[in-house]
């Protein structure tokens, strides 16, 4: 049964374990929040995928058919920290009630904001079960205790920033969060007295009123925005590889895979330009200094709007600390051609106590996440 609460303003529920809704991408140009809608059915599947889980279930309609819903939920990797499992706490053929907003251009499709069990338990769309008392698996452990027989350097001499590593919470990226460096190390974001966040120029204003969040964000073709923002988004594991001449970093976020030569070379002159573009790299004493150009034209998500050029020009700088065993990251970003001036920031990774995995994205550009045809 599908009931609807027309007009309503944006539902706030407050439950144990219980949080604010939030999104990959804005939700508004894709449901209408302003319309609420409470289906009872049984659940037929659960998809447990990124960069948005889903639950498909029946509703009994107005004759003896029913009718097949699909509702959007968080991400899997973010429900899986709150204990949430492709069986947990939704698994097919359990009855639910559901709590949401319709799609605005595909049938019998919702965003889902709660949902309540047969024992009337509610639990919003990224509620934490352990809080809950819904899952007695353990909690989902972020950072490692301790590097305990971590070397401080590798057999051919290299300072070891290998292994998986997951942002710090509170240790934004894109200058939303900055924080104080490690010590004694000189931080690109107090170099120059740069600014924090990147500001388009008038040739870069032009470009980023062409550009929708809402309809043209890379997350919705399983592609990321840039380096910047995919190394921190959502706290994904990430992963550094080293070897003697090439250090390889692979994002948790989108499977972002990224190398950078350490042999001398230069950037080619004919580069193929790309979300990751070409980097080179050089030790400077225990610091790890990788220079990046090549970027295709794209978003500096977090910060919406803002756009970037194919003159886009990055230099980052790696810094483990074995004493606090944190790895910080800090950067300049320069692009002559879309910026006002250039920008610099940092972000800091603690060791993981979980693997890197594959992201597995499925895409999210269906007929829901296009842009109305007026536009």
């Amino acid at each position: 049964m599908c009931r609807y609460l027309s007009n309503v303003a944006a539902i706030s529920i407050v439950t144990a374990g219980m949080s604010p809704v939030n999104a990959h991408h804005s939700s508004a140009p894709h449901f209408d929040r302003d319309t609420m809608i409470e289906l009872d059915g049984v659940v037929t599947e659960v998809r447990f995928v990124n960069p948005h889980a889903y639950v498909y279930f029946n509703v009994k309609g107005e004759g003896a058919e029913s009718v097949l819903w699909r509702c959007e939920l968080s991400a899997a990797t973010a429900l899986q920290r709150r204990g949430w499992t492709a069986e947990t706490p939704l698994h097919r053929g359990m009855q639910i009630s559901i709590n949401g907003s319709p799609a605005r251009r595909e049938d019998n499709v919702c965003f889902l904001n709660s949902f309540s069990t047969p024992d009337g338990v509610t639990v919003n769309r990224n509620g934490n079960l352990l809080e809950l008392g819904l899952t007695t698996a353990p909690a989902f452990e972020v950072y490692a205790d301790a590097a305990e027989g971590r070397p401080e350097y590798l057999d051919n001499g290299q300072p070891n920033l290998s292994g998986a590593w997951v942002r710090l919470r509170g240790m934004g990226a894109g200058g939303r969060d900055r924080q104080p460096s490690l010590p004694g190390n000189p931080t690109a974001a107090n170099a120059d007295n740069l600014p924090a966040r990147p500001q388009n120029n008038a040739t870069g204003q032009a470009a980023a009123d062409l550009w929708d969040y809402n309809f043209d964000n890379p997350a919705l073709f399983c592609r990321n925005a840039n380096i910047i923002h995919g190394w921190t988004h959502d706290s994904h594991v990430n992963e550094i590889l080293q070897e003697t001449e090439t250090i390889t970093l692979r994002y948790g976020y989108m499977d972002l895979v990224r190398t950078i030569h350490l042999n001398g070379s230069e950037h080619p002159n004919n580069n193929t330009m790309s979300t990751e573009g070409h980097s080179i790299g050089w030790w400077e004493n225990d610091t790890l200094v990788v220079d990046t150009v090549g970027f295709s034209p794209n978003t500096m998500i977090p910060i919406r709007e803002i756009m970037h050029s194919d003159q886009m020009h990055i230099v980052e700088r790696y810094q483990y600390d074995s004493e606090s065993e944190r790895l910080l990251r800090s950067y300049v970003v320069e692009d002559p051609e879309y910026f006002v001036t250039s920008y610099a920031s940092e972000d800091m990774m603690g060791i993981s106590a979980k693997p890197w995995e594959p992201y597995d994205c499925v895409e999210l550009a269906g007929d829901n996440n296009r842009r109305a045809p007026d536009r």
